[in-house]
């Protein structure tokens, strides 16, 4: 008992959706009716043909058209051009210049233009401080030696 009042109760409600929608679906078309009335008498008063006022506006009435046969499937997707494709050369890869790579050697280094008092100790094996390294490549190793070398 309790389903059949329920089910009772959905049809109702989809009784009156149907009716608002069918009430819509009429207003709609005694506006359109009457609009397309006015578009007439507007277009006769003017002296214009309705065959030149849709060609006037034939790229708004092609879309809409278009979606309507889309929408319809009377007319399918138009298929998509094949545009050939030149093949370009292929362009040259970009190589980067190669870094140089001061190697500096072992020893007691000072003296460098940013940081005067400190004292740099390399060891044979291991890392390079990068303030060495760095003075070392914008100056030149020969010079830096001269400059910075302590033993």
């Amino acid at each position: 008992m309790p389903n059949i009042q329920k089910q009772i109760e959905s049809l109702k409600a989809e009784i009156t959706r149907l009716e608002k929608e069918q009430q819509k679906a009429e207003q709609e078309e005694q506006a359109l009716k009457e609009v397309s009335t006015k578009i007439a008498a507007i277009l006769k008063e003017s002296g214009i043909s309705f065959e030149s006022y849709i060609t006037h506006h034939i790229k708004r009435v092609s879309r809409i058209v278009e979606k309507l046969e889309l929408k319809s499937g009377t007319k399918t997707a138009a298929p998509a051009k094949k545009t050939s494709k030149a093949r370009s050369a292929k362009k040259p890869r970009k190589t980067s210049k190669p870094t140089i790579t001061v190697k500096i050697p072992a020893g007691r280094y000072g003296k460098l233009p940013n940081q005067p008092e400190m004292v740099f100790e390399v060891k044979e094996k291991g890392p390079r401080p990068k303030a060495l390294k760095a003075y070392a490549e914008e100056v030149g190793l020969e010079t830096f030696l001269d400059q910075c070398r302590m033993n």
